[in-house]
């Protein structure tokens, strides 16, 4: 507060001052003392408390993506982590049954991987292995991991159902899974189809789009080749490519219909090339006064047929939709098998889309020996072999060039190997077929309320253009795609079929599929009433994409949870999902799409996206930056409520900076805030409310204000959070307790509350009653405050609500306290002019601070002009106490140039109690009102 307290020249307790008492300490030291409170949180199941203070009320459900069980967890967790608890807090502090059950990925790639790399340290291989075997180790590894982020995730205040949690690899999840399976094969939306798909051949399994990353600094051999014309001598069609190991899969070249072309010599050879590219090739080749012989048009090439540059057989040229003069030659080479623009050509016109990459990236034994080289390319890896195709390609004359060119390209984002395009039969969910799950998609996009609002577009562009879900993985550790072929191949796709094998997941787990016989894992009779026998089926080996897992929890956790689903087991949206921006292509996208096709419907109401998290200049965390900061790091420094605030500082919608100055000035920020509380709790030291309250219409017009701006504050902040607003609810209760209470009311009414009587015996009535109103709204702000913070700072509001109601009082099962329409003024207009005539004059005190005038505002003396307009509408403002000055005295101003304000020394002597200035002190050396209050004080007490 402005005006620091002197030392008396006698002892203050000689005074009787009311000085704050309270045993809530200035410094926190939250790292050291926020795991004691928790472990208090956990022993008294606070969770279980606020669950029941809510039994019956409107429900929010905030659904839980699963984070994923392989690693600890980094400040991109913390930050989405305590961005749920803000949700969940806010709406239970509303009074909402929020439930959280908190939940975990257990399946997928990045956990059979590190299994894989464990057993490689060991000497071993995944082949030396069972099915079994090799999932009982990826089990364990997310069991060890699930143990470990569970602890992380209780330690940053999150209250939730932690016994009741949901694990992916849990047997009814397994179960659910397969369920949600079943129920889009019965849609019509599942099949089996040859399609082009992003292939990983380091980890031997197709990826979606979700798991693909792009490194811009991958560096391919680029080659330019010509491609013979078949009946003519010297000439030749030319095309561009960075995969030279495509080559041997050639199908055909295509052209662009759109496109001119030139024919340019060169030796005696005449080559194509589109035509707005020549000179670009011909610098790329080094080729000097280039000739242009001939131009036609791109249609012109239709019927053309060319001769395979390394084996010589006849291939087709034709038109490609994907073909532009942008970059290369103006030609494609097309191997349907390696690209789904090639694909969609080979489909059209009847190539061949045999695959010849086997899926660890080695070819295959149909490819024919390399006929001038003599190489066979048999089980050799594509990049391995590109030195002999190129060798080949160079003895006929075919490779015109070839450089080192860097590019982006797509990698995995577990083992960040390279990724190819492989043309292998895969399960597929339709997003075009008769049931249109697109359109459907895309409607139910419209029909959802995104944070922020740029989401809906993102996500809407993604669905429109995403192609139909490959969600098959050649993998062990994830759920089986249980489907059984008959004897003629085909999948059945059987409803009943689908459930059995549910069941029998529910009881044995996922391992069922490869331990149980196939009559087992059928319905009793159903061989026979097919017709089949056991040993006319086979099974399906893949599993299914992980994103599936977690893109069905709607169904087998929120239909399954007792505190989740609908009382009459029925389905129902979540009110909200929230995750990075990453899961527009992930989760939310994953989860849209299975709950539309399932129940017609977007599994949520709402969704909150959020930014990532990056160091103090704006840079991604790396290792090769070293610029990464652990979680355990700021807790240790700052604890878990600073972190808290951090998160509602930011606009979480863009990326958050993070950094030691950053923290500093949150721990700052934060300080304010425990300041405020500690200034409330020791100037209500000897206030009861139900004794001690006084009504809001016999309270002093400072007290009036001060709640009515309350009101205003609450109000928005109650806004804020049902908007997800959580930076603009904390930028307005910290600037209320900055501004309105330290600057303001604090400052004014300390000498109310340590010097006024603390008890009436008549003659301090007034006194009495300006301090008892003042104590009464203390107590409104610290139960205010307290529970609209509770949702960002719940270590401290917990440590608050205990000092003032006891140590068995729970804050989190409090609510919101509710403005009251009594609060509010009908206008704050001459509060205003008042606060701006105030600040006026404090600019004038601090000039005469600063001159050495006073020291203190109260040792001055204050003349003020005020128009007469002014003093007949502010006649209700004390400026005395106002300014905490001595005197004030005000003065007609006529209105015209600055408005005069005199800053004096007092002529008078100080008072040994309040510090103030008067002409009239008693023999004492104190006011004729500080002598009172101590009369007041003393007899009650005398009397007691």
């Amino acid at each position: 507060m402005s005006d620091k307290p002197q030392k008396p020249n006698k002892k203050q307790n000689d005074f009787d001052l009311n000085l704050p008492q309270t045993e809530f300490p200035m410094r926190a030291n939250l790292p050291t003392r926020e795991p004691q409170w928790l472990e208090r949180w956990l022993k008294d199941d606070i969770y279980g408390q606020v669950r029941k203070a809510r039994k019956g009320a409107e429900k929010f459900i905030l659904h839980c993506g699963p984070p994923y069980a392989n690693g600890g967890l980094h400040l991109g967790h913390v930050m989405s982590y305590v961005l749920k608890d803000f949700v969940v807090r806010s709406q239970s502090m509303m009074g909402k049954d929020a439930p959280f059950v908190p939940g975990w990925d257990c399946h997928g790639l990045p956990i059979e991987w590190k299994v894989e790399q464990d057993l490689r340290k060991q000497k071993k291989s995944k082949d030396d292995l069972s099915v079994k075997e090799l999932r009982d180790l990826c089990r364990a590894e997310a069991e060890k991991w699930v143990a470990v982020q569970v602890e992380d995730w209780k330690r940053m205040g999150s209250l939730g159902d932690w016994d009741g949690r949901y694990e992916t690899k849990n047997p009814q999840n397994e179960a659910g899974i397969i369920r949600s399976l079943g129920q889009i094969a019965a849609k019509g939306l599942l099949y089996r189809g040859q399609k082009s798909v992003m292939w990983s051949p380091a980890e031997q399994t197709a990826l979606a789009e979700a798991e693909i990353e792009y490194d811009d600094n991958h560096v391919s051999t680029a080659i330019y080749v010509a491609y013979p014309v078949q009946g003519t001598a010297n000439e030749y069609v030319v095309i561009w490519t960075t995969t030279p190991w495509t080559m041997p899969g050639s199908r055909g070249v295509a052209y662009g219909e759109g496109i001119e072309y030139a024919q340019i010599e060169q030796g005696g050879k005449r080559y194509w090339v589109a035509k707005s590219l020549v000179s670009n090739v011909a610098e790329k080749w080094g080729w000097e006064n280039v000739n242009t012989v001939a131009e036609q048009a791109g249609t012109a090439f239709e019927g053309t047929k060319l001769q395979h540059p390394l084996y010589g057989h006849e291939l087709p040229m034709f038109a490609g939709h994907h073909v532009s003069d942008e970059d290369g030659t103006g030609f494609v080479h097309t191997n349907p098998a390696h690209g789904p623009d090639d694909f969609m050509l080979g489909q059209k016109f009847g190539l061949s889309l045999a695959c010849p990459v086997q899926g660890n990236g080695t070819y295959d034994d149909s490819l024919p020996t390399l006929p001038k080289t003599g190489e066979n390319l048999h089980n050799v890896h594509i990049y391995k072999a590109e030195p002999a195709i190129l060798a080949e390609l160079e003895q006929g004359a075919n490779l015109l060039h070839q450089y080192k060119h860097k590019h982006s390209y797509p990698i995995s984002w577990r083992s960040k190997k390279p990724l190819i395009h492989r043309a292998v039969p895969q399960w597929f969910i339709a997003f075009d077929n008769d049931q249109n799950l697109r359109s459907n998609c895309v409607a139910e996009i419209d029909n959802v309320a995104w944070y922020p609002e740029s989401g809906h577009k993102r996500i809407r562009t993604m669905m429109e253009n995403r192609p139909d879900w490959c969600i098959s993985r050649q993998r062990a550790w994830g759920v089986p795609i249980t489907v059984f072929y008959g004897p003629n191949g085909e999948p059945i796709l059987d409803a009943d079929v689908f459930e059995h094998v549910a069941q029998q997941v529910e009881q044995h787990g996922i391992d069922a599929w490869e331990t149980l016989s196939t009559e087992e894992l059928l319905p009793a009779e159903w061989l026979e009433a097919k017709g089949y026998t056991a040993d006319q089926l086979t099974k399906e080996t893949d599993i299914l994409d992980v994103w599936f897992d977690s893109g069905s929890t709607h169904h087998h956790v929120m239909q399954q949870h007792a505190d989740l689903k609908n009382d009459d087991g029925s389905w129902q949206q979540a009110d909200m999902y929230s995750e990075g921006t990453d899961q527009y292509r992930g989760w939310f996208q994953s989860s849209l799409s299975t709950s539309v096709a399932m129940n017609g419907k977007s599994p949520y109401k709402s969704v909150l996206a959020h930014g990532y998290v990056v160091d103090g200049t704006g840079r991604k965390f790396s290792k090769s930056l070293g610029n990464g900061i652990a979680p355990s790091e700021l807790l240790q420094k700052y604890g878990m409520d600073i972190i808290r605030l951090w998160v509602a500082s930011a606009n979480v919608s863009q990326d958050v900076r993070v950094s030691d100055e950053i923290m500093k000035g949150v721990s700052d920020s934060y300080r304010r805030f425990r300041n405020t509380f500690k200034y409330l709790l020791g100037n209500l030291s000897d206030f009861d409310a139900e004794r001690d309250a006084v009504v809001v219409e016999d309270m002093p017009p400072l007290e009036r204000y001060v709640l009515s701006e309350l009101h205003t504050v609450l109000t928005t902040v109650r806004e804020c959070y049902n908007g997800y607003r959580f930076q603009q609810a904390y930028q307005t209760l910290y600037h209320f307790c900055n501004e309105t209470l330290s600057s303001l009311y604090f400052d004014v009414r300390k000498d109310s509350l340590y010097c006024d009587a603390r008890v009436d015996n008549g003659n301090a009535q007034g006194m009495y009653q300006r301090r008892r109103s003042c104590q009464t709204v203390l107590h409104i702000l610290l139960e205010s405050l307290t529970t609209a913070l509770n949702p960002v700072l719940p270590f401290t509001t917990d440590e608050v609500w205990r000092s003032y109601f006891g140590d068995d009082a729970n804050v989190h099962a409090a609510v919101m306290t509710e403005p009251e329409s009594s609060w509010q003024l009908e206008t704050t207009t001459a509060w205003q002019q008042v606060m701006a005539v105030r600040d006026e004059v404090l600019q004038q005190l601090e000039q005469a601070r600063t001159a050495g005038t006073i020291k203190a505002n109260l040792d001055a003396q204050v003349t003020l002009g005020l128009t007469a307009d002014e003093q007949s509408q502010l006649d209700f403002a004390d400026w005395a106490e106002l300014l905490v000055a001595s005197e004030v005295s005000v003065e007609t101003w006529d209105g015209s140039g600055e408005r005069p304000v005199r800053v004096t020394k007092h002529t008078g002597e100080k008072c040994q109690r309040s510090w103030k200035y008067s002409h009239e002190l008693t023999a004492e050396g104190i006011t004729q009102r500080d002598a009172a209050a101590m009369a007041a004080n003393q007899n009650i007490e005398a009397a007691a």
